[in-house]
């Protein structure tokens, strides 16, 4: 951090033949970033130095010249498909570093369950544990419905100054056809911004890109205030709110009235939307008294968070395929790319099942160790 040693820093600065008056200017503008607990990023060249990426490559990424991403599509458990887009190794290096340098010790909304320290799917359910009626919500397209222009927010409520944090934002986005429409307001600012870079212009608006490692912490970063007006929603009408990543629940352990549901769901919708956000209308589950009620897969509707009866027979199934028919025949028939892909798949189904039921993980865990054991399998080195 350059304010761990203003003296050396000026030193070198000198060497270096910056004036005496811009060397005042740069330390008291770390300072100011610093005292925010991430460090001083001065310049995109600097950022290039302190990450080790090319400076020229940073330039055709945040100008847009190049994309810097490969991308494909995965299957939807539910059906369709989802868009995945892969940084290049130089841009994912940049920002990995960004996530664990800027972004991960920024503090979240309490209601956001997704992407944090100490953060699970298990806690995010046992908020709703008593409930006896569950509202169930998924945010369409979430990662790609948060816009450049928000996350330049976040990058200056860090502390950096316009320029700085406009490079920042665009490093940490990708352009796509659908989300391309760009506001006048941050049109102006990033063209008349304090130094005008004609190469930066733009007329395409980008996204937070899924498979980038800095989208997940800016989702909830920029999804803050969002938090804030349905958890204030929520209490005022005596419910608990969660967001774990794009999936939303509401619930009560009072009584409710249709008309009250209507409303809930009309207020819900319009403060999704003021966010640029659309829900699945599909995908609304409305869970009342008597049924069963499910938060990421975990049953909520007893005294204590337990594991649901399909996620017990996925787990069982594949240890039983591995133990009857072994590795390569059982990765072949799930359709696994790897065997190693598909025991990495299975060890983190079971410490999930551990988190959420001890002596039913430990006892699959006992029974894939013992068939991988049998069947003289060892984790690949490196």
């Amino acid at each position: 951090m350059i304010g761990a040693s203003p003296h050396q820093y000026r030193a070198n600065a000198l060497a270096a033949g910056l004036s005496s008056q811009t060397i005042q200017h740069v330390l008291a503008q770390a300072e100011r970033v610093e005292r925010n607990g991430v460090p001083a990023i001065l310049t995109l060249r600097h950022l290039a130095h302190i990450t080790g990426a090319d400076y020229k490559y940073l330039r055709a990424i945040v100008s847009r010249s190049e994309d810097g991403y490969t991308p494909f599509t995965i299957r939807k458990k539910t059906g369709g498909s989802r868009l995945i887009a892969s940084p290049e190794p130089q841009l994912l290096s940049v920002q990995r570093w960004i996530a664990r340098q800027v972004l991960a010790n920024r503090p979240v909304h309490i209601c956001s369950m997704a992407y944090a320290r100490g953060a699970s799917p298990l806690k995010c359910a046992s908020r709703h544990i008593g409930a006896r009626w569950l509202f169930k919500f998924d945010i369409h397209d979430f990662f790609e419905s948060i816009s450049e222009d928000r996350v330049y927010s976040i990058f200056r409520s860090c502390g950096y100054q316009p320029l700085i944090a406009f490079e920042l934002a665009r490093i940490c986005t990708r352009v796509h056809s659908a989300y391309a429409s760009i506001p006048p307001r941050w049109q102006s600012r990033r063209v008349h911004g304090p130094t005008e870079i004609t190469a930066y212009s733009d007329d395409r608006l980008g996204h937070l890109p899924q498979g980038a490692p800095t989208s997940p912490m800016l989702s909830n970063l920029v999804s803050e205030p969002m938090d804030d007006l349905l958890a204030s929603l929520a209490r005022s009408q005596g419910l608990v709110y969660t967001r774990y990543s794009d999936d939303v629940v509401f619930s009560t352990s009072d009584d409710i009235t249709r008309r009250e549901i209507r409303d809930l769901l009309n207020d819900i919708t319009r403060i999704f939307a003021s966010f640029g956000h659309r829900l699945h209308r599909k995908k609304i589950t409305i869970a009342p008294p008597g049924a069963r009620k499910l938060v990421l897969g975990l049953l909520v509707d007893g005294s204590q968070v337990r594991l649901s009866r399909e996620y017990r027979a996925r787990l069982e199934g594949h240890v039983r395929g591995i133990e009857t028919f072994g590795l390569a025949e059982h990765a072949a028939s799930r359709h696994f790319a790897s065997i190693w892909g598909m025991v990495r798949h299975i060890g983190g189904l079971i410490a999930h099942a551990k988190a959420v039921d001890g002596p039913f993980g430990d006892a699959m865990a006992l029974r894939l160790s013992t068939a991988l054991t049998a069947l003289g399998w060892s984790e690949p080195s490196g």
